[in-house]
């Protein structure tokens, strides 16, 4: 059952309006950022200068693939944490000065995320590449975890009959993501080119929330 409409005192009507920020231009700004992010990661492939034939072409394609899983890979971690962020938002009935601040430092760690695929693909079988990496992701994800736990210790942010079913979809939305990259920085010591299979755990347990909500 949806919960009661939280009544905002006079003390925090003062504050909203002392430190109220347009939610939806944050919201944009957050899209454009992530718009930008990702097609960065499309500008590691360049056309190549080789010979013209089929054989030095191949030869080259088949250079990039560390290249290719990167992308790919990063291209789905930057959806999940768009999509959790676009959740979030769905929630949010205002943004003060704090929330504000807290997105900034969330997109700086985002903008980050095509260098560090970078450097985890020109150096995909070394422990500091790929651990960058990681480290890249897994501050992206505490920070929009942060976010998520801002908002929830000040409930007249969150718009009015908010459920408890979507409070623990977007809690498990975000644990996911933060699971996953710090699984993958501790395989990395042992098995670097293998470490960020442990983003699958984002998947499981995005499987595993679905089963608890029908249950």
């Amino acid at each position: 059952m949806p919960e009661e409409p939280i009544k905002l005192t006079d003390e925090q009507r003062s504050r909203l309006e002392l430190e109220a920020r347009d939610k939806r231009r944050l919201e944009t700004f957050v899209d454009a950022v992530f718009a930008i992010a990702i097609t960065l990661l499309g500008l590691e492939f360049v056309a190549p200068v080789v010979g013209h034939s089929d054989e030095a072409l191949l030869a080259f394609l088949g250079s990039l693939y560390p290249k290719f899983v990167g992308y790919f890979l990063a291209f789905f971690l930057l959806g999940i944490l768009l999509n959790s962020s676009w959740r979030q938002f769905q929630n949010i009935r205002y943004a003060d000065w704090k929330l504000y601040f807290i997105n900034v430092l969330f997109l700086a760690f985002i903008v980050l995320v095509p260098f560090a695929t970078s450097i985890w693909t020109e150096y995909p079988d070394t422990t500091v590449g790929v651990v960058f990496f990681d480290c890249v992701v897994l501050l992206s994800g505490l920070t929009l975890y942060y976010n998520w736990s801002y908002v929830k210790r000040h409930p007249y942010l969150l718009n009015k009959g908010i459920t408890s079913r979507t409070l623990m979809s977007i809690h498990y939305r975000n644990i996911s993501l933060v699971l996953g990259a710090a699984v993958a920085i501790g395989l990395a010591f042992f098995t670097p080119v293998f470490s960020n299979l442990a983003y699958a755990l984002i998947i499981l347990i995005a499987i595993i929330a679905r089963v608890r909500r029908r249950s």
